[in-house]
């Protein structure tokens, strides 16, 4: 099997769009993620996959809270951002930050707010899983459809 075809398949499943943000020694990081997943109800579980050559990753690996921000069809340029090598992703964009320090975006669709609960090594990623503290979800926007990722594209459901 050559990687280019393994890419090429599982690029033909739509996966909704995040952005994973956190803080660590003081600076904000954040990537997006189309790895995002719920994993279990009772604890309230997430996980995500983060390769082990991002820049972000030693400060996730070594975090404490983390927050999931469910982005917007209108909301593609920042994806594209925090997918992007940009030195400080956070720059232009709007946000707050939650009771951790972590970078909230703002008008996203929901957020979900997380302790680190368990890392797994997984080949070049890592699966990360958050206990889920606190979730929060635009209200005004819920007629808004969700960014999706589709044959290395955002898209809008329609």
């Amino acid at each position: 099997m050559r990687i280019e075809e393994f890419k090429a398949a599982v690029g033909k499943y739509p996966t909704g769009v995040t952005v994973v943000s956190t803080k660590y020694n003081n600076k904000f990081y954040g990537f997006t993620a189309n790895s995002f997943t719920s994993v279990s109800l009772e604890p309230a579980l997430i996980s995500f996959c983060l390769s082990i050559k991002a820049v972000s990753f030693d400060a996730f690996l070594n975090t404490r809270n983390f927050v999931v921000n469910v982005l917007s069809s209108n909301q593609a340029d920042i994806a594209a951002r925090f997918a992007s090598s940009v030195p400080n992703k956070f720059q232009n964009i709007d946000f707050i930050e939650n009771s951790f320090g972590v970078p909230l975006i703002s008008n996203i669709l929901s957020s979900i707010e997380c302790e680190a609960y368990k890392q797994i090594e997984s080949g070049d990623h890592y699966i990360f899983i958050g206990k889920v503290l606190k979730v929060q979800i635009n209200r005004d926007l819920d007629a808004k459809p969700p960014l999706i990722y589709y044959g290395k594209s955002y898209r809008e459901l329609k």
